[in-house]
């Protein structure tokens, strides 16, 4: 299956043709990915019916939190690289993003 299925693309359509309740949950997704596509870290992951999945908290909750905490100066990165990328988005999000004053109406921005 790996020699027919080359290209990601041609993978994830397969997963999500061949278990559908991968279309509801990316996460859920990636786990099935892997377990059929990637040798190394399959040895590492157990299969996990999706039910259990559904009910767990959402990756993107999970991600949103570590967000915060990291915006808030808290427990940054470890690696510096990291670090350096996330602080050079930031500030070119912070330059590009007007600054919206409260109480204006939709259409005035201080910029």
């Amino acid at each position: 299956m790996r020699e027919k299925l080359k290209t990601i693309r041609d993978r994830v359509l397969y997963v999500m043709e061949n278990y559908p309740e991968t279309r509801n949950n990316d996460l859920y997704l990636w786990l099935i990915y892997v377990r059929l596509f990637d040798n190394d870290l399959s040895r590492y992951i157990k299969f996990i019916p999706y039910q259990y999945i559904k009910r767990a908290v959402s990756f993107e909750t999970v991600s949103r939190v570590r967000r915060k905490v990291q915006e808030e100066g808290f427990l940054l990165p470890t690696d510096p690289e990291t670090l350096r990328r996330r602080r050079r988005l930031e500030k070119a999000f912070r330059r590009v993003m007007p600054r919206i004053s409260v109480g204006k109406s939709d259409h005035e921005f201080d910029i």
